[in-house]
């Protein structure tokens, strides 16, 4: 066995016994390792007892000691792997086995012999100091482990201690002395080291016994064994000969002085555990221990140690003298004994320092006299050991004589002469440094200041060696040459720079171990101080010492030393100074290296070189005549001079590139953290200096530096990237840089030139056409991405393109020719693989950067991305054979497929940027679907070229590739479950490669279609047999667990589901309460058990497909239906029993009205609803449609599944159609009270197709079975037509496609079936009414769809012969459809303008009032406009009548209603019925209700109301004094004013308690803000900063009590006053103003990310908990103004609002708050972060279109697209309300921008039939101007533009519906005198509906409108007209 195969074989017996003595000890178990090892030691020798005598343990007693015995090698292994093993015993048998095991070797040890083996050199140092520290330690960790043992241990040492001491007295051979010897030291090291086993007395005691032994007889026996060892030629002492040699070489020279220095270390242990505990002590030596703070203790009193430390004080003195002893006879050569001496009394000084803490029995003068001679005496000093504690002790000592005054001038004086005069090691001087900046820690400030100050004069010193001599200390050029000086080396310069470099190290060593700020700031300016009153070494020094004290310092400081930093970068390039620059560069580079990422520091070195660098080279030529020529020749500095400047600047630049390299490399790969960080703008500079002067790519500085300039480049962001925006034009931004107008001249332009030439040699006609600014920016791009690209990057290139410079022109030709340079330089270098940076992985990551290119917004881009995968691809194939590419690669074509669904499932979405984790992809798309699906065409083409090429080379890895992500998937896809990705990868997995060429040489292959699918899918199904877990879920969650499947399944396994499902429903088993991977993991685990077992799972079978159904979620049922299928398909015997089972779930689904069933689930009326002051909101719509979609997905999955079983098993078992049937008749009788939610249209109708399905393919129906089933199934179909006509909700275009199709099919079917039932004319008669209605709701799908494209719209039209709907046919069918259901009657209405129809249907409503109560618009037909004389008796039916809504509710209050008992109670309970938050929006309508209040029914409902909400009495009384008079000036009153006053009155008075409080407080708050105007009259004729004080003056007044609020914000409460806000506004005679308030809004909560809305059932789970947001709020307040007409105008608008919401149609508006408080008062919210267009012209000077591309960028930016998105939006909701209210005098300062792009419209002055001074200038529909047009895509057939007109048809129509709604609204405000108002008012207002056309004629028209608004010529004349009167722009 060799020497290494012997260590490992020692090293693997220490770890053995190690892990075997941890193991537990069980007794009944067989022998353990540890055991085995334990008994490997040789038997033979006897096992003594600890308490034997000596005479029973010597050799002398016992001639057949087993130390006499020789060990093995083997043994001896053992032995010490057991000794290694003991602290880690954890029973005590263990410990109390192997510590009676150790005994007899511990006694015996020290004449231990060996059997010769070469192998025991391995055991160093020595077998017997090696054997006696591994005993010792051992059996002292058993005895501090094991408190029972210690005793036991204890007589085991002093055995030890015993035998040892016999010996040495009888023993004369010096073999067995020098092995007693090195034994002892064995002993004595490893006391020291676990000496907290003993208590300070038996340490005391220990140490008396050591020295016995170790007296002068045995100590000179041991100095003479050795000595004669040396010289003897016996053959005993020859082994001892090497080991002398040995222990030399390690320098410990054998000896009396090894053996001091052993027993020294138990000294200084003994008395520091004395002075400290045990546990601070072994975290390091005593002296640090000592000067930090830590664990100093006095556990025991002074009195009770005095004689231990007197004892200690003796034997330590006598081993100091021993020492000096030693060290003074050692001859010369002896090195190794000297320092052994030293470090005998190194220790020795330590202990007798812990002697001076503890006691003054020990002389601290004594031992300062020891330290001072010692640190004088260069000789000892040399030694690092003593020097540290030399030292260390003196600083201590500082510390501990604190009484003495004169200590610490004598200790600082003592350690500055060491400094300075003793030449010590650079080590030496740091821990000088740190005792002396201890010692200055515990001095007085004076102190510190004065032996700073001495460093720094020590430093200004030609002759440091004399500065410390009286009078010396002057400044550098007053000094004299003194007549005698220290001798100094042969060289003096030499051991002067040493001098210096001490006196710095020691103030860095100072200002590091200081904790003073000030302190460390005073270090920092002196050595600042010396800079440039030094020699250059000495300041290079500086520089180095200042960069080590950065990280202590300030930021002042910090930023201090930088300027030092660049001021001698600066001086050492004017002065030519090469070991200055480098000293600068040295020290910016260790401060670079120094600070880590996290540092704060960091950013603040990097921003400042950064910063400096940019400067440099500023102001070229002043800087050149400086260095140069005078001032006086300024102006005669030529270009050479200035090139000069350029060199020089190259030069200083050249300084920061490295450091900056590094500090930008602690960022990893994190290669775009400039971008967040904000250092972009600061490497732009970068680069563009660096090509200013000379450091190009390429030239011979950029190659010098090629390392750092890589690293630079790849974490610099592109140069445009957040620097060049893309609503500047390039040369306007260059124009803000001065840095690109440095050195611009002729020469300069031509050399820039020349370059890029050289560079680009085929674009030199297009570099000729450069400016100076373009062709520096040109190269620094080429410079940075060519370095880029040689740094293993080259895909940021394509970023250029964004820039709208390098769209078109020579810029963008050579942007282009630099990008393919860039390409060239990176596939060269890819050729080469050079690691890292060039390898497959690298380069993949690279490629699926480019791959994002590709599919870039901007052409350009995708060109030239495109060309550089094509490159990468031929250079590299292998690189699509990664992960990350290919994968990016299918992510895109999915994100790409999913841009372009955008344009069906979201109508006029601007979603713009689609990201996929999984690729680590993200794609921004321009809004223009032509474009999106353009793109996603090439790129799926070049995609497919790509892999074939790549799987032609290498087809099993990247087929395995694609499986690898067809195994990846997440349950839940896009619509329809298309993911393109997983198609392209099905796609190109079963492509045949050419590489196999048996396959592709078949000629028919590709006529046939064949292919290697069947191939592709094998390999893909074994996959995933030994993938772990599912693929693609997440297998670190905590798995169900069920019963063992290893016997019967039967019992077990269903008792455990059914036990889990109880538990599950126990605690919440409904929607959002149960997670879905719970769910499919039960069912998949259900699944599992069905399919395996032999038997009958009936149990498990219920909960298979019922736990689904109680669930009840698309996931769930999702998950459920592919299971289902999948057990049928596995046990087809058991299909029948599964159908049954989801049957019979889906009839409880009927039952319990769940889902589709749900009647809790309906769209809301507008006027139904709360309607809210609010701006449009999108995301509400977006969170409305999933929820309806969420709820009814279950069911339309579910009848997709019967539909499918239905065909699939039709003609087989004959159960499964009387199942089918019981199931069909039970879902279409559910359809009667079914939800009648727009989304819900399609599952209706596919359950009416799946009954005619089953009607028309059933055998075996009889003819009645068949003539009441398809009666049922028309009954299902019609009962959708009870309810008003739909259109949809949301954008989802899909959806609409799919129910249009649908009704096509039932329509054709209906046709199909006729032949059943024809005999009977009323089935004939309901068939008919069905395909009528049928028709009419294709016609009104097709409308909404195709708003404006007529050659479409014949795709949805009925295909079969319908009825014609002509008054006649109609009113033929209306009695089948009132005996149907008169819902559907009344509904006929709504859908066919007839006037025949509606006075029949008003005839059978009278005739029939009890049929129709529950209907409210049955009512508003009863009743008409007003009470006509034959209606009568009908009148007794309103009392049972559903109530009517608010509004309509509130118009029975009219005189055409004659006051009638029977409606006042009707409309009194209608309004009741609803809450305060809907009819507090009708409050301005109530109010004129009282009018008409003859009976008192409104004024009871106000103070009923009133008692429940004061914010609505707050209303109703603001609402009631505005309309008190007519005029503005109160002087006219109303005729309602007495019954108002009357009201008031009586309202106020019934107000008690809080409610009076509140009143009180809100009136007077009010009172006092709007009392300002007022006070301002006097100051209408002053300038408005004089009103403006005037306002803050009174706002400074108000005093802002609890809970008041802002009349316009009833939902928030004013916390604060902005009391600075005030501004006057203007006016001629009258004082508004304007002032912010600080208000505190409560608003709901938003829902959780996976809580859903609704339960199962349709009922909205409303949120409880509310966030409270303060925010700030603007508000005008008018006086002398009428703002009751802005108020109907917003109220209207909000109204509309209501109706847009009630679609989910996406457009927008703002109906901001306006409330009237008086006769001519209101209050006006402001909008908040908007603009008037009037101000663009004003202020800005641009139009609207500029405005766009000022704001938001050029046209094919994102942020543009989403603004004009947003303009597009609210301009056509605006365009429809202006059209419809005819809002007049529409100029621009009447039209707003708010800063997402929406148009809001503003002050209503001028509707419905008025306009500015009656002349009737606009009289276009509405304002549609030129400029809107352009930012609306320019052009009336651009995409934007008709998104416009599309959103301008949908608006229109939904509001046809609310016609009646909207007009009573206007109607109870004819009489309130607003000058709005004409006779004609309402009439004109309902024409404007044009409602005798259909929906398609209305669609036409509403076109017809927007293009008479966009040719109208008056528009352009009234806004020419407000140019001139008004000074408006336009």
């Amino acid at each position: 066995m060799d020497r290494l195969s012997r260590r490992l074989r020692g090293n693997a017996l220490k770890r053995l016994a190690v892990i075997s003595s941890r193991e537990s000890l069980d007794e009944s178990a067989p022998e353990s390792a540890f055991d085995q090892l334990t008994s490997s030691c040789i038997q033979q020798r006897e096992v003594t007892s600890p308490e034997a005598t000596d005479e029973e343990s010597t050799p002398a007693a016992n001639p057949d000691g087993t130390s006499l015995v020789p060990m093995s090698i083997r043994e001896l292994e053992v032995l010490l792997a057991l000794c290694q093993a003991a602290p880690s015993l954890t029973t005590q048998k263990s410990a109390e086995k192997l510590a009676r095991q150790l005994h007899p070797y511990m006694i015996e040890s020290p004449t231990q012999r060996f059997q010769a083996s070469p192998y025991l050199r391995g055991i160093e140092p020595s077998p017997w100091e090696a054997l006696a520290t591994n005993l010792t330690t051992a059996l002292l960790h058993i005895g501090i482990n094991f408190p029972e043992l210690r005793e036991e241990v204890n007589g085991s040492l002093y055995s030890y201690l015993r035998r040892v001491q016999m010996v040495s007295e009888e023993t004369e051979d010096e073999v067995e002395v020098a092995c007693i010897a090195v034994s002892m030291v064995g002993f004595l090291e490893s006391a020291a080291k676990v000496a907290n086993f003993w208590t300070p007395e038996e340490r005391e005691q220990l140490v008396v016994v050591v020295c016995e032994i170790l007296g002068e007889q045995f100590m000179g026996k041991v100095d003479a064994a050795f000595q004669t060892m040396k010289s003897t030629q016996k053959k005993q002492a020859r082994q001892w000969k090497r080991y002398v040699g040995y222990y030399e070489s390690i320098g410990r020279p054998l000896g009396a002085l090894l053996v001091h220095h052993a027993l020294q270390k138990l000294l200084v242990t003994g008395t520091s555990l004395i002075v400290t505990n045990s546990t601070a002590l072994y975290d390091g030596e005593i002296s640090d221990l000592l000067m930090r703070g830590r664990g100093v203790v006095s556990s025991i009193a002074p009195e009770e140690h005095v004689a231990t430390v007197e004892s200690y004080v003796q034997l330590i003195a006598s081993s100091i003298a021993m020492a000096d002893e030693a060290n003074s006879s050692t001859i010369s050569g002896a090195e190794v004994k000297q320092s052994l001496a030293h470090s005998v009394k190194s220790e020795a000084l330590t202990a007798y320092c812990n002697c001076v803490i503890l006691s003054n029995v020990a002389d601290a003068s004594q031992l300062l006299q020891w330290l001072e001679s010692t640190i004088a005496d260069p000789n000892q000093m040399s030694n690092i050991v003593l020097a540290k504690a030399a030292l260390k002790t003196v600083a201590i000592l500082s510390r501990v004589s604190r009484d003495d005054a004169g200590s610490d001038s004598l200790i600082i004086g003592m350690l500055q002469k060491f400094i300075i005069e003793g030449s010590p090691c650079q080590e030496v001087v740091k821990i000088a440094a740190k005792c002396l900046s201890y010692v200055l820690q515990h001095s007085t400030e004076d102190a510190m200041i004065t032996t700073l100050n001495t460093m720094g004069h020590i430093l200004s010193s030609q002759k440091p060696e004399t500065a410390l001599q009286a009078g010396a200390l002057q400044p550098f050029e007053q000094q004299q040459t003194p007549a005698t000086s220290p001798s100094l080396d042969a060289n003096p310069e030499e051991s002067r720079f040493n001098i210096y470099c001490n006196v710095i190290d020691t103030v860095v060593g100072i200002a590091t171990n200081c904790t003073d700020l000030k302190s460390i700031s005073l270090c920092i300016t002196i050595l600042i101080q010396r800079i440039g009153k030094v020699k250059s070494q000495v300041h290079a020094k500086i520089l180095s010492a200042l960069a080590l004290m950065v990280p202590i310092s300030t930021a002042a400081d910090c930023k201090a030393i930088v300027e030092v930093f660049d001021r001698t970068t600066t001086d050492g390039i004017r002065l030519e100074d090469h070991a200055l620059l480098e000293a600068a560069l040295a020290a910016r580079i260790s401060l670079a290296q120094l600070f880590s990422k996290e540092s704060q520091h960091h950013d603040l070195f990097l921003t400042d070189m950064l910063t400096a660098l940019a400067e440099i080279g500023s102001d070229p030529k002043k800087k050149q005549v400086d260095a140069v020529v005078s001032q006086d020749n300024y102006a005669y500095v030529d270009d050479n001079q200035l090139n000069g400047a350029q060199q020089l600047a190259a030069r200083e630049i050249e300084q920061y590139i490295a450091p900056i390299a590094i500090l930008l490399a602690k960022n990893g790969t994190d290669v775009n953290f400039a971008l967040r960080s904000g250092y972009s703008d600061h490497l732009r500079n970068f680069w563009i200096n660096c090509v200013l002067h000379g450091i190009y790519f390429g030239s011979e500085l950029a190659k010098k530096n090629a390392y750092y300039l890589r690293t630079i480049a790849r974490y610099t962001p592109p140069l445009v990237v957040g620097n060049t925006v893309e609503d500047k034009t390039f040369d306007s931004n260059l124009d803000e840089k001065s840095l690109l107008r440095r050195y611009n001249s002729a020469p300069n332009l031509i050399e820039h030139k020349r370059r890029l030439t050289n560079f680009l040699p085929t674009e030199e006609l297009n570099v000729r056409a450069l400016s100076y600014e373009r062709a520096v920016f040109l190269e620094a791009v080429f410079s940075l991405e060519c370095m880029r690209a040689e740094g293993g990057g080259c895909s940021k290139v394509l970023a250029y393109f964004v820039e709208p410079a390098f769209k078109a022109g020579e810029a963008a030709a050579l942007m282009t020719a630099i990008s393919v340079k860039v390409t060239d330089i990176y596939v060269a270098l890819v050729l080469t693989g050079s690691y890292p940076n060039f390898t497959a992985s690298r380069v993949a990551d690279q490629l699926a950067d480019v791959f994002v290119g590709c599919c870039h917004r901007l052409e350009k881009v995708q060109a030239s991305a495109t060309n550089m995968a094509d490159r990468i691809i031929n250079t590299a194939s292998s690189a699509l054979c990664r992960r990350s590419s290919l994968f990016a690669l299918l992510e895109l074509l999915t994100l790409m497929w999913a841009s372009c669904l955008k344009e069906e499932t979201d109508e006029y979405a601007t979603k713009s940027i689609f990201t996929s984790e999984r690729g680590r992809v993200a794609i921004e798309m321009p809004d223009s679907y032509k474009f999106r699906q353009q793109t996603l065409r090439n790129f799926q083409a070049k995609a497919k070229t790509w892999v074939l090429k790549v799987l032609n080379q290498a087809p099993f890895d990247l087929k395995g590739l694609l499986q690898t992500y067809l195994s990846e998937f997440e349950d839940q896809g896009t619509l329809g479950h298309v993911s393109l990705g997983r198609t392209f990868a099905l796609e190109m997995g079963q492509t045949v490669p050419n590489s196999d060429r048996r396959l592709a040489s078949i000629d028919f292959l590709k006529e046939s279609g064949g292919n290697l699918a069947s191939d592709f899918i094998k390999q893909y199904s074994v996959r995933q047999v030994y993938r772990k877990g599912e693929p693609g879920a997440d297998n670190t969650r905590k798995a169900i667990t069920f019963a063992a499947a290893s016997g019967p399944l039967s019992s077990p396994s269903s008792d455990s589901l059914q036990r889990l499902v109880a538990l599950m429903e126990g605690n919440d088993f409904t929607i959002g309460h149960t997670s879905t991977e719970d769910v499919r993991d039960m069912l998949r685990k259900a699944a599992s058990l069905v399919c395996s077992s032999e038997k009958d799972q009936g149990t498990l079978i219920r909960h298979l497909v019922g736990m689904p159904f109680a669930v009840f979620t698309k996931e769930a049922i999702k998950v459920g239906m592919l299971l289902w299928t999948g057990v049928i398909g596995e046990k087809p015997e058991l299909a029948t029993r599964m159908l049954a089972e989801i049957a019979r779930n889906f009839e409880l689904t009927v039952e319990k009205k769940m889902g589709l069933f749900a009647e809790d689930f309906a769209i809301s009326d507008a006027f139904d609803v709360k309607m809210e002051y609010a701006p449009s909101d999108k995301e509400q719509h977006n969170i409305e449609q999933q929820t309806a979609i969420d709820l009814l997905s279950p069911h339309i999955r579910l009848i997709q599944l019967l539909s499918s079983h239905y065909h699939a098993n039709r003609h087989g078992n004959p159960h499964i159609q009387k199942m089918f049937l019981r199931l069909i008749r039970i879902a279409l009788q559910g359809l009667k009270t079914a939800t009648g939610h727009p989304l819900a249209r399609e599952a209706r109708f596919q359950l009416v197709l799946l009954g005619l399905q089953i009607l028309k393919y059933s055998t075996g129906l009889t003819e009645r079975q068949q003539y009441s089933l398809k009666e049922l199934i028309i009954s299902a179909g019609l009962s959708w037509f009870k309810f008003a006509p739909r259109w949809s909700f949301g954008g989802n275009r899909l959806q609409v496609k799919a129910e249009a199709h649908l009704l096509q099919d039932i329509a054709a079917f209906l046709n199909t079936v006729a032949p059943i039932g024809a005999q009977s004319r009323n089935m004939v008669v309901k068939q008919d009414l069905l395909l009528l209605l049928l028709e009419n709701e294709q016609y009104r799908l097709a409308t909404w769809l195709y708003p404006l494209d007529h050659s479409r719209k014949h795709h949805l039209v009925p295909t079969y012969n319908a009825r014609p709907s002509t008054d006649n046919s109609i009113s033929a069918l209306l009695p089948a459809a009132w005996q149907e259901d008169p819902a559907i009657a009344i509904q006929l209405l709504n859908r066919f303008q007839s006037e025949r129809l509606k006075g029949e249907v008003k005839r059978l409503i009278c005739s029939y009032p009890e049929k129709c109560v529950h209907i409210p618009d049955a009512s508003r037909i009863m009743l008409g406009d007003r009470l006509t004389g034959d209606i009568s008796f009908q009148l007794r039916y309103l009392l049972y009548w559903a109530p009517a809504n608010p509004i309509t509710a509130a118009t029975y209050f009219l005189p055409a209603y004659n006051s009638d008992p029977f409606i006042l109670q009707y409309a009194m309970r209608s309004l009741e019925s609803y809450p305060v938050d809907i009819t507090f929006f009708f409050v301005p309508q109530i109010v004129q209700t009282l009018r008409y209040d003859i009976l008192g029914y409104v004024e009871r409902f106000i103070l009923e109301t009133a008692k429940f909400s004061q914010i609505f009495a707050h209303q109703i009384i603001w609402n009631m004094k505005a309309n008190m008079y007519k005029d503005e000036e109160s002087q006219i009153p109303d005729p309602v004013k007495p019954k108002l006053d009357h009201v008031m009155n009586r309202l106020i008075a019934s107000f008690s308690g809080a409610d009076k409080s509140f009143y009180e407080r809100e009136f007077a708050f009010f009172g006092e803000v709007t009392s300002i105007s007022g006070k301002l009259k006097p100051f209408i004729k002053k300038t408005k900063p004089e009103k403006n004080a005037k306002i803050a003056e009174e706002l400074a007044k108000i005093v802002v009590d609890p809970g008041v609020y802002l009349p316009s914000n009833p939902d928030s409460v004013v916390i604060d006053i902005d009391r600075q806000s005030g501004k006057s506004l203007q006016s001629h005679a009258k004082a508004p103003f304007m002032a912010t308030f600080k208000i505190r809004r409560k608003q709901p909560e938003a829902a959780a990310e996976n809580e859903v809305a609704l339960d199962r059932h349709g009922r909205r789970k409303e949120s409880t908990s509310t966030v409270t947001k303060e925010m700030m709020q603007a508000a005008i307040f008018k006086v002398g103004d009428d703002c009751r007409q802005d108020m109907l105008a917003l109220q209207m608008i909000s109204a509309f609002r209501s109706i847009f919401n009630s679609v989910g149609l996406d457009v927008f508006v703002f109906p901001y708050r306006v409330t009237a408080t008086a006769p001519g008062c209101g209050v006006i919210d402001v909008l908040p972060k908007s603009i008037s267009r009037d101000m663009l012209g004003r202020d800005y000077e641009m139009g609207l279109y500029d405005y766009f591309i000022n704001k938001y960028g050029g046209e094919d930016s994102i942020k543009f697209q989403e603004a004009r998105s947003c303009f597009v939006k609210s301009m056509a909701a605006y365009s429809v309300i202006s059209y419809l209210l005819k809002f007049k005098d529409r100029h621009n300062g009447n039209i707003m921008l708010d800063d997402q792009g929406h148009i809001i419209h503003i002050d209503f002055g001028f509707c419905f039939d008025i306009a500015p001074g009656g002349i009737t200038f606009e009289r276009a529909p509405f304002k549609l101007t030129a400029e809107m047009v352009s930012v609306m895509g320019g052009t009336t057939d651009s995409q934007p533009y008709l998104w416009f007109e599309e959103l301008c048809v949908k608006a229109f129509l939904v509001c046809r519906q609310y016609v009646d709604k909207l007009t009573h609204c206007v109607v109870l405000m004819l009489d309130s005198g607003l000058p709005c108002f004409k006779p004609e008012t309402i009439q004109n207002f309902r024409d404007r509906f044009v409602l005798d056309k259909t929906d398609r004629e209305a669609a036409d028209y509403m076109r017809y409108l927007v293009k008479k608004s966009y040719s109208s010529y008056s528009t352009g004349q009234y806004d020419r007209f407000q140019h001139l009167t008004n000074g408006i722009p336009y």
